[in-house]
């Protein structure tokens, strides 16, 4: 007969359930989890994902059950006190997936939920069978629906190819580079309709808010009041509604930017992202996650299949697939036998040689006037807005600079004052130069109103469009010019990257790059990479009709990589050059990085707190024998002053760096970028 543990022993500690809530208050935890009791009255109805009341300090707050565990009642915790919902909330595979997040990029868990599920959702005591209206966004949607197009040969085996995956529901991810042009959208609509057919749901990202009416537009053609919208532009209530009505199972197609990853999909079979390689996938805030890593993680987890969607695809991405962890899929031509638009490359510097100092070179004039006179259409492309991206005084050489941010500030004609471009602040144009009172102060530099105003003073009968964030104020202003543009009520379209990706306009025969060097020269290991990418991307408007095309990049740098190779469309070429490139300095795919920034009002401070943490993180890397991780800096950031405070970078590179995840400097005036963009 055994014997009994004697008394006291661990044998005899009690079990309770424990849960692990996620409060809804931003608390500066590094988790953004603690731990309650759950109280007998409750045992067997709290479930992961599920609202709860908890006690925090003096007051009470809700929050999400994260995890739920059986553990030795050794510690005083406070117990839950009500339940919010008689159901979970949030799927449970949401919940870990916002788990996944934390982990991998360093932030709160608390906060991931915060940006994935729409404060009226998180607050608000609405149950899940509540109804709420329809969002004014699918108001179209009635009517029949259009008729599925014949795919071509290329769009067929790629099709074909996934569809495998999907029946099998096998977890995978395909990369389908294809050209401007080759019907990749036709692609995801048939693939969509597999899906639906087998009772599955999907999920379109795409990158800009601007492109959703255009995207919904046509999706909503094939599949009529069967989608759902999620963006920041709808209203609270709006995205409420969408929400839900995804949750219920009402919707089987959902379509949005970044955070419609986080759609609660019960049905999950397929997620496009379209044009994956854009930083728009990329938060700028905490939490800082990217939407297709992300993705591929959420896929794994519902046995789904993700088909990453480009033209030009990141330099990452296409490593990736190229090794074989991912599936290569290629369209190598455009549909209906169309083909690439040729390109000429002007360089500005014989324009300034022959005295032509107009932004608008000689060849790109004739292009735009030889367009207007065959009743064609023009794109022009600047990605810097406003009238003049600088003001200088020409007798001591000042800048006029943001008072707040380390920027020059830029003058908009539309507001009739400078504007800082990363607080918002504005002045007027001053008449006398603030530093040393001289008269002779002057705007320089180009950006699209100035653009606009040159294609009216060179074409003054021409019928021109801008479209970029100042005149944007709604993600229907940008369908409004398209409509304009498809009914040829205006001859030249000029604008920000926002004209680059999306537009397809078959009257459209000229597109001109003004200047193509505006994105080549950041301190930033991509710029190469988002340069072709842009140049690319806008050259592809060109050309979608049975017209004649041309496309021109007016650059100072003809020699540039980006510039070369986006003259042949030849990616290939170009991804061959750069990944060499990444491999000599060891950047992605052959690193990964950690940016931590620390800011402070206080100069000195923010470059001592900095300069003390490498000190800190170079020890502990040489303690620990982790020879192959490497610090870099402290340096003072691109954007060294922002909003008052000083900013200092540290880069952490190398391999497996959550290894040292925990050492990585955190607290007050860091904030961190893992995987940064």
């Amino acid at each position: 007969m055994p014997s009994m543990p004697p008394a006291g022993s661990p044998a005899e500690v009690a079990l309770r359930q424990i849960a692990r809530v996620a409060v809804d208050t931003r608390v500066g935890s590094q988790t953004g989890v603690f731990d309650y009791l759950v109280p007998e009255a409750l045992l067997g109805q709290i479930a992961v994902g599920q609202r709860v009341r908890v006690p925090f300090g003096r007051r009470t707050v809700s929050g999400f059950v994260c995890e739920l565990e059986e553990a030795p009642a050794v510690l005083e915790l406070k117990p839950i006190e009500a339940l919010v919902d008689a159901e979970p909330v949030l799927p449970a595979v949401l919940v870990e997936l916002a788990g996944l997040v934390a982990a991998h990029y360093l932030v709160p868990l608390d906060e991931v939920i915060r940006a994935a599920v729409p404060p009226r959702v998180r607050l608000a005591a609405t149950r899940p069978g509540t109804r709420r209206r329809r969002s004014r966004v699918l108001a179209f949607s009635g009517g029949p629906p259009s008729p599925a197009v014949t795919l071509e040969q290329a769009q067929q085996a790629a099709t074909e190819r996934i569809a495998v995956s999907l029946r099998r529901q096998e977890s995978e991810v395909f990369l389908l580079h294809g050209v401007t042009g080759s019907g990749k959208t036709e692609v995801y609509l048939a693939l969509l309709e597999q899906v639906l057919r087998d009772g599955g749901q999907g999920l379109a990202l795409i990158p800009e808010i601007a492109l959703t009416p255009q995207t919904v537009s046509r999706f909503g053609a094939r599949f009529p009041g069967r989608l759902a919208v999620l963006h920041s532009a709808l209203t609270e209530a709006e995205r409420a509604a969408e929400w839900w009505r995804i949750r219920r199972g009402e919707a089987d197609i959902v379509i949005g930017p970044r955070a419609a990853v986080f759609a609660p999909l019960s049905r999950l079979r397929l997620i496009v992202i379209e044009e994956e390689e854009s930083s728009a996938f990329k938060q700028e805030r905490m939490p800082r996650y990217h939407a297709p890593t992300v993705a591929r993680w959420l896929a794994e987890r519902m046995r789904a299949v993700l088909v990453l969607g480009s033209a030009t695809p990141g330099v990452v991405s296409y490593a990736r697939a190229l090794s074989g962890k991912d599936r290569l899929l290629e369209l190598p031509h455009r549909a209906m036998g169309r083909s690439l638009p040729p390109v000429t490359v002007v360089d500005m510097r014989r324009e300034i040689q022959a005295e032509q100092f107009s932004p608008l070179s000689r060849a790109l004039q004739d292009g735009v006037a030889g367009a207007l006179a065959a009743g064609h259409q023009s794109i022009l492309f600047l990605n810097r807005r406003g009238l003049a991206t600088f003001v200088l005084c020409r007798d001591c050489g000042k800048v006029r600079e943001c008072p707040h941010c380390s920027v020059a500030l830029v003058y908009h004609a539309s507001l009739g004052r400078l504007q800082c471009h990363y607080c918002g602040s504005t002045e007027p144009l001053p008449r006398r130069c603030p530093e040393c009172s001289s008269r002779y102060i002057k705007s320089f530099g180009v950006g699209t109103e100035r653009i606009q105003q040159e294609v009216v003073r060179l074409f003054p009968k021409a019928r021109v469009l801008r479209l970029d964030r100042d005149v944007m104020k709604t993600p229907e202003a940008a369908d409004l010019i398209f409509e304009q543009m498809v009914r040829n009520e205006a001859d030249v379209l000029v604008g920000t990257q926002l004209v680059a990706k999306g537009f397809d306009l078959p009257n459209v025969t000229t597109v001109g790059v003004v200047n193509a060097d505006t994105s080549l020269h950041f301190p930033d290991y991509r710029s190469s990479e988002r340069t072709f990418s842009l140049l690319t991307q806008v050259a592809g408007r060109a050309g979608r009709g049975s017209a004649d095309s041309q496309v021109f990049i007016q650059t100072y740098t003809p020699e540039h990589p980006a510039i070369r190779h986006a003259r042949y469309h030849d990616y290939r070429g170009f991804f061959r050059e750069e990944l060499e490139l990444r491999r000599s300095f060891k950047f992605p795919p052959f690193s990964e990085l950690i940016l931590a920034t620390y800011s402070h009002r206080d100069e000195a401070r923010a470059a001592a707190e900095s300069r003390t943490a490498v000190e800190h993180l170079s020890a502990t890397i040489g303690l620990l024998n982790l020879g192959d991780i490497e610090v870099l800096g402290p340096s003072p950031a691109y954007l060294y002053r922002l909003k008052d405070e000083f900013r200092f970078e540290v880069t952490i590179r190398g391999r497996d760096l959550h290894r040292i995840a925990d050492r990585v400097p955190r607290g007050r005036g860091w904030s961190l970028d893992v995987d940064p963009m």
